[in-house]
């Protein structure tokens, strides 16, 4: 992925550096809940629809230069990690502001499994399974050594679905999503529509677990 500048495609497709932008505004996002926590001043807020969200993010950053970008993307590493080290070990096992079912900590590993998502999304698009898969198992790995139950694990499960669901490996797509699904209803709903398990919807075991 080399990020560099390109016009905003007609279509709405995402270049590399959309993608970094979109990454960057989650993961300063990120540090904007942490420190919610413990300054009660609220965060940007953001729409109930995740994908209402990403295309006003991509509506706001897709003329800027990918310098710009990157600079951006850069300032919020640092940023998250003055967040977490300002906060005490209560502060961090308080309810998540926008997700009370999940602890505000478990946001950090959460951005592992985004940026699994996006990349491996990235690679399958540029036609590299193996490196798709990695980054999709990479991201899987991170999240589940950190949250072992719960929602946050539910979506590290779905994600990794979506890889072998997009790689046509429905065997091993259908317990992660039975795993995911049985986790959050949320998810189960998102499933009934997500483009991402297309290639797999015509299984009988899948038909049936999403109906």
């Amino acid at each position: 992925m080399v990020c560099v500048d390109e016009p905003a495609d007609p279509d709405g497709r995402w270049h590399a550096k959309d993608e970094l932008a979109h990454l960057a505004w989650w993961r300063r996002r990120s540090a904007q809940v942490l420190e919610s926590v413990r300054t009660s001043v609220a965060p940007v807020p953001v729409a109930a629809d995740d994908a209402d969200q990403n295309a006003v993010i991509y509506a706001e950053t897709k003329d800027r230069s990918a310098d710009k970008i990157k600079r951006d993307a850069a300032s919020t590493w640092p940023a998250l990690r003055q967040a977490l080290e300002a906060m005490t070990d209560e502060e961090l096992a308080s309810p998540h502001p926008d997700h009370p079912e999940a602890l505000v900590w478990e946001t950090v590993p959460g951005l592992a499994g985004h940026l699994g998502a996006h990349l491996m999304s990235w690679f399958l698009n540029n036609g590299d399974v193996a490196r798709a898969e990695a980054v999709a198992k990479w991201g899987y790995d991170v999240e589940c050594s950190l949250i072992p139950e719960g929602p946050k694990r539910a979506d590290a499960s779905y994600n990794l679905a979506c890889f072998y669901a997009r790689a046509g490996r429905v065997e091993e797509a259908l317990p992660l999503l039975r795993q995911s699904i049985g986790q959050s209803a949320e998810l189960a709903r998102w499933a009934r529509e997500d483009h991402d398990l297309d290639g797999i919807r015509g299984d009988p075991r899948v038909a049936e677990l999403l109906a």
